[in-house]
């Protein structure tokens, strides 16, 4: 077996017809959203989407590129929220963030504070 015929989801790569375009663009960008976040999230869930309307036989690649681009804007909505929780502990309005010796400040005192 060459290195190209590795199985993935007991299918290898040579066996996938070229028809599956977009369910192999979803399961590559899906994989690719967990590395980069935000950039290939989207696109791979729409692709994954399409994949599942158009291609139905290409289940193997599209449902795993759907589920790793879902997670990876699921981690990207739990980032945000959390920014947003430690800015509010903090006291901090996301337009004082431009003001790097006022955020230094209030940390500070923050700090202080509670120690």
């Amino acid at each position: 077996m060459a290195i190209n015929d590795t199985k993935i989801g007991g299918v290898s790569p040579s066996e996938v017809p070229e028809s599956f375009k977009l369910s192999r663009l979803s399961l590559t960008f899906g994989i690719m959203s967990l590395v980069l976040l935000p950039v290939f999230s989207a696109p791979g869930l729409i692709l994954g989407l399409l994949a599942a309307a158009k291609e139905k036989a290409a289940k193997k690649f599209y449902i795993p590129g759907i589920v790793t681009s879902a997670v990876s804007l699921g981690l990207v909505v739990i980032c945000l929220i959390l920014f947003r929780i430690v800015l509010a502990v903090f006291g901090l309005k996301i337009t004082d963030l431009t003001d790097i010796q006022y955020c230094m400040e209030v940390i500070a005192d923050f700090i202080v504070e509670h120690s």
